[in-house]
């Protein structure tokens, strides 16, 4: 069951962003929650202009800014159609994602949703600022590709669209995992939100392949003896573990495919993902940091920042939304 209260969408005011909060506002109406907006100022001498005329002191040209924007980010919040129960706009100096994920904790955030292409005018969306906010987020993260192309802007300007849940509109989820406690998560989100929107669920396992070793060659393995059993092994296992969520899946009415292929895993995840129509990836992130995150790298952050769709993020986090 969906139970969001308490949503928290960042903005940078770029047209990615603003389309993003127009979605997350949708989202906060559609299931009764409240909206927190955050703006969040990197270094306001350079992203506030005006400074170098001397007709206003510092402190109120940042005044002046803040008024404007809270006006055209109220703008959005009023546009037609679903609306959230109640609204609160928090402008925030500093680095973007630790404003943001600190503020997802201090308000106890269910689910943080953010644009991931944006222009970086002010500050956040810049590289990894999205990604970032996926490794240190206490909620889940849905970060929304709504600059990717003009038929994307499209559907974003027809929330309905997005938001039909009648029979006769066709969704897909896709659903990475690699059995670990994260993408145990990561399932059960994803057959919920499979219920919800009547869409079709695509599991996906990649077993990861040794980069200087041919599936076809008989190299020996400490105890497997050749790479074939080793491989087999772990084909069978996988095959197994797909079974139980395809029978979860069912259990709730929700139809699923399995696909266990072979290969790198964040290019396998991003190739389906552009190759057919997939609506939202739901994925578990580690969440790694420092040297360890350094040396295994962080598929869900290759998948957010690459992905031409939306990416659902979840590791065991604070606070959810099931």
């Amino acid at each position: 069951m969906i139970n969001l209260r308490k949503i928290l969408c960042p903005v940078d005011l770029s047209k990615g962003s603003l389309l993003t909060l127009r979605f997350a506002n949708a989202i906060a109406g559609r299931y009764r929650a409240s909206l927190t907006v955050i703006h969040v100022l990197e270094n306001p001498h350079a992203d506030i202009p005006g400074g170098e005329t001397g007709a206003f002191s510092f402190g109120e040209l940042v005044g002046l800014y803040k008024e404007e924007r809270q006006e055209e980010i109220i703008d959005i919040l009023k546009y037609k159609g679903h609306h959230a129960v109640s609204y609160e706009i928090i402008f925030k100096e500093g680095t973007p994602y630790n404003e943001i994920t600190d503020t997802a904790r201090k308000i106890k955030a269910d689910m943080i949703i953010m644009s991931t292409c944006t222009s970086g005018k002010h500050g956040m969306g810049i590289g990894s600022t999205t990604e970032r906010t996926v490794r240190f987020s206490p909620c889940p993260v849905l970060s929304i590709q709504a600059d990717n192309g003009q038929k994307r802007q499209e559907q974003f300007e027809k929330l309905t669209d997005l938001m039909d849940t009648s029979p006769n509109v066709k969704r897909t989820i896709l659903l990475p995992t690699d059995f670990s406690e994260h993408s145990v998560l990561a399932t059960k989100y994803a057959i919920s939100l499979a219920k919800e929107y009547k869409a079709e669920l695509i599991i996906l396992h990649v077993i990861e392949t040794i980069a200087e070793v041919s599936l076809m060659s008989s190299v020996d393995l400490p105890g497997y003896g050749t790479t074939s059993v080793y491989y087999n092994g772990l084909l069978k296992d996988a095959q197994e573990r797909v079974k139980n969520i395809r029978e979860m899946a069912s259990e709730n009415g929700v139809k699923s495919i399995e696909r266990i292929i072979y290969g790198n895993p964040r290019h396998e995840i991003l190739d389906i993902a552009s190759t057919e129509p997939i609506d939202l990836i739901v994925i578990g992130t580690h969440g790694r940091k420092g040297f360890s995150r350094f040396i295994n790298g962080s598929v869900a952050e290759a998948v957010v920042r690459h992905a031409q769709c939306s990416v659902l993020s979840v590791k065991n986090p604070e606070h959810d939304f099931i």
